[in-house]
């Protein structure tokens, strides 16, 4: 009880400040980012070896490499991208705006200057407008309208991130103040926050705090919480919004819960996150970078991360299939085993087991780890657990879809996303130069098409989270009562206020290996140095970053 009543003393201070934050003068805001982002460079070492050391792990290059990207690196940037977009009050320079053969504007955010050029060359990440709409920017820095709120976070207990950038967003991007409440999986980032926001905490624009799910039930009905937003699975979802994990067609619907529906509610929730692969000839080169990407993309935060690649799609009548899975099959065993520090993922792998007694346990087998595992050739036609349960561990499935020709290949490909996988928060797409070329009208009818909030092609779709300048949420269209991946939108460094998805394309081929790979063998050195760097953004630190890229 003593525990509420210091948290309820919280939350009139944020409730008496709601206005003042609204009212604030824009300077006094880029102060409180200039600020953060100075503790931020002094506390990210530290932000990764509490990760690291929490989570059970090795104190190497590639795991704590992994917890600077995920963690400090990310905010970093999405704080600089914001405070760039407060300068230019709240209308930030977008690099290149276009139409569709569509007529649907297109925002492209990705190179935005010199540094991009070099650092993402190849790259291109665009965020498409919802249809109809203009690409406006910043609209709560431009109207009078907004009286503020208080919103609270219930943050994600996976990936450091998560809840910093998400309180950033309400801060900033929504003008709201915001009560975090951290998830128990990983609240032990508590005082790393607290050192990082702490102007903004001072001020009482911003709290983190701890506690259970209770704590969490009792903030969702509280009469001065008037916006919810939640990171987690749609099971989730489900027992904050209707009292169990089934959502409102359970019989066990609690009825007493319902005035929280009356809040402003955003969410973003998991994916079974599918890679299509796009027939075509390649060489084993081609075939071992690709099956190096998606294994890294398995590999990574020991697959406890919502975009996590979790179906391949493949064509059935792709003559390198067979080889291309080989491959994968050798990268996914050359993985080394990671500890399963997120709750459930032993019953979630073992009920995926059950399901397909062909599963092939590729990694070692160790103590407190789930092996890397691949479930192939799951057939279309079945109603398949795997198309629907995301496994949240180290599982990646595969399916072949039957076709005669590559167009209908893709086509059958995007309804099968699109209609049978569970989720809209990401996918990606791997296609040849080649096959681009010759098929280009149909890939851009698959792009187009495609309904998840995120897509990468030729790469991972976690890099739309990493970018901070696309935005990061599921397709819209999604209700409380049919949630999948959420509602709503985060990050968006470029504050446009009607997102519907956001691309990024990277060349077939990356040199130097990519960050992301799991076998990159500079990861902490070029974590640190690009914290550095998105600090500064100054030619010496940036001559350091491309350093530590090509030692990679």
């Amino acid at each position: 009880m003593d525990e509420r009543k210091k948290i309820e003393n919280l939350l009139r201070n944020l409730h008496e400040n709601k206005n003042h934050w609204v009212e604030l003068g824009l300077q006094k805001k880029i102060n409180y980012l200039t600020e953060a982002m100075k503790k931020l460079l002094a506390e990210s070492k530290q932000w990764a070896d509490i990760c690291v050391r929490a989570k059970g792990l090795e104190f190497n290059s590639e795991i704590s490499g992994q917890e600077l990207l995920l963690g400090p690196a990310i905010v970093m940037k999405q704080m600089r991208l914001l405070k760039k977009a407060l300068i230019a009050k709240g209308s930030p320079r977008i690099p290149k705006i276009y139409k569709s053969k569509s007529n649907q504007y297109i925002a492209q955010v990705v190179p935005a200057n010199f540094y991009d050029t070099i650092i993402w060359k190849g790259f291109k990440a665009e965020v498409r407008i919802q249809k109809s709409k203009e690409p406006t920017q910043g609209s709560i820095y431009k109207t009078q309208k907004n009286l503020g709120g208080l919103s609270l976070v219930l943050g994600a207990g996976n990936v450091s991130s998560i809840a910093p950038l998400d309180a950033l967003h309400k801060l900033f991007s929504e003008g709201k103040v915001c009560i975090v409440k951290l998830n128990p999986v990983n609240d032990y980032l508590f005082e790393i926050f607290n050192k990082v926001f702490e102007d903004l905490i001072n001020d009482n624009f911003l709290y983190f705090i701890k506690g259970d799910v209770e704590i969490s039930q009792w903030l969702c009905e509280h009469d001065l919480i008037e916006d919810i937003h939640i990171t987690g699975s749609h099971r989730t979802h489900n027992k904050i919004i209707w009292g169990n994990e089934f959502g409102p067609l359970s019989e066990n619907l609690d009825y007493s819960i319902s005035k929280r529906n009356f809040k402003n509610i955003t969410s973003e929730l998991g994916c079974v996150t599918p890679v299509v692969i796009v027939p075509g000839v390649w060489s084993d080169e081609q075939l071992e970078y690709h099956a190096q990407q998606i294994a890294s993309a398995v590999e990574n935060n020991a697959s406890f991360n919502c975009n996590a690649i979790k179906l391949i799609v493949t064509c059935k009548e792709w003559q390198q299939r067979a080889l291309f899975l080989n491959c994968l099959r050798k990268e996914l065993s050359k993985l080394k085993p990671r500890i399963a520090y997120y709750p459930g993922a032993e019953q979630r792998y073992n009920e995926y087991l059950k399901k397909y007694p062909q599963s092939e346990i590729l990694g070692e087998k160790k103590k407190n780890c789930i092996p890397w595992t691949l479930i192939a050739d799951i057939k279309e036609t079945d109603d398949s657990y795997a198309f629907r349960e995301e496994a949240f561990c180290g599982i990646i499935s595969e399916t072949a879809l039957s076709a005669h020709d590559i167009p209908t290949f893709i086509q059958f490909a995007t309804d099968f996303c699109n209609e049978k996988v569970w989720g809209s928060l990401s996918c990606s797409l791997i296609v040849d130069p080649e096959s681009r070329s010759i098929y280009e009208n149909e890939i851009e009818n698959c792009i187009d098409s495609l309904r998840y909030g995120s897509i990468g092609i030729n790469c991972w779709s976690a890099l739309s989270y990493a970018f901070a300048s696309t935005t990061w949420g599921a397709y819209p269209g999604h209700t409380l009562e049919d949630i999948q991946s959420g509602i709503g939108i985060v990050h968006n460094g470029y504050l446009l206020d009607f997102p519907e998805k956001s691309i990024v394309e990277a060349p077939f081929i990356v040199w130097p290996k990519p960050v992301w790979f799991y076998n990159n063998k500079n990861i902490r050195k070029i974590g640190e140095k690009l914290i550095k760097f998105e600090y500064s953004q100054n030619a010496f630190d940036f001559l350091k970053l491309i350093l530590s890229a090509v030692k990679g």
